[in-house]
């Protein structure tokens, strides 16, 4: 069975997904796969033809917080960099689908943009992880030590949660503390 696992940016999904590690469930988490895709240098070649080499560090490298700052203060912008991106991240999860199915393993695909990239054909259940917005910027801003208009620019940019929430098989509110939020996890999947 395949769960995918998403929610908008700074929700918890990075920590209901080292729950479910730890739990021994195999997580594969698209910012991981998406950023091995990045180093790519035809990816890199190809964003930096696309934005600019001023996105790119002394050694030729992508500068991601440059990128990040250039790319979502603009929805076509975000749109570009998905279309390098996104296939060949989508082909890696294609593969560990096929992967886990021969196996009969529960996998999670960690896709904070799985409704956006239309990954959730892949997925047998979804949950959402959530949290409320104020909760949501903070994070961001903490996190990534960007700018409220920034981390405000990131959520925006992404699907909105209402319509995320719409979607889900399963909702899951990161309210609590993180003893809480594990034992949610374990009853979600006592039941796969």
């Amino acid at each position: 069975m395949i769960i995918g696992l998403t929610g908008g940016i700074a929700s918890g999904k990075s920590t209901v997904s080292k729950i479910l590690d730890e739990m021994g469930i195999r997580v594969v988490d698209a910012d991981i796969v998406a950023r091995e895709v990045m180093e790519s240098k035809e990816v890199i070649k190809k964003i930096s033809d696309e934005f600019g080499e001023n996105i790119l560090d002394s050694e030729g490298e992508l500068d991601r917080s440059k990128l990040r700052e250039m790319v979502f203060s603009s929805k076509s912008r975000v749109k570009i960099l998905n279309s390098i991106v996104h296939p060949s991240v989508i082909d890696r999860f294609k593969n560990e689908r096929e992967k886990s199915m021969r196996t009969r393993e529960v996998l999670v695909f960690d896709i904070p943009l799985l409704f956006e990239a239309k990954m959730e054909n892949l997925c047998d259940k979804v949950i959402v992880v959530y949290v409320d917005s104020e909760t949501q910027i903070k994070r961001v801003m903490e996190r990534d030590g960007s700018k409220r208009e920034t981390a405000l620019n990131i959520i925006k940019n992404q699907m909105s949660l209402s319509e995320k929430l719409e979607k889900a098989d399963i909702k899951i509110k990161n309210d609590g503390t993180i003893e809480e939020l594990e034992k949610k996890i374990k009853e979600v999947f006592s039941k796969f």
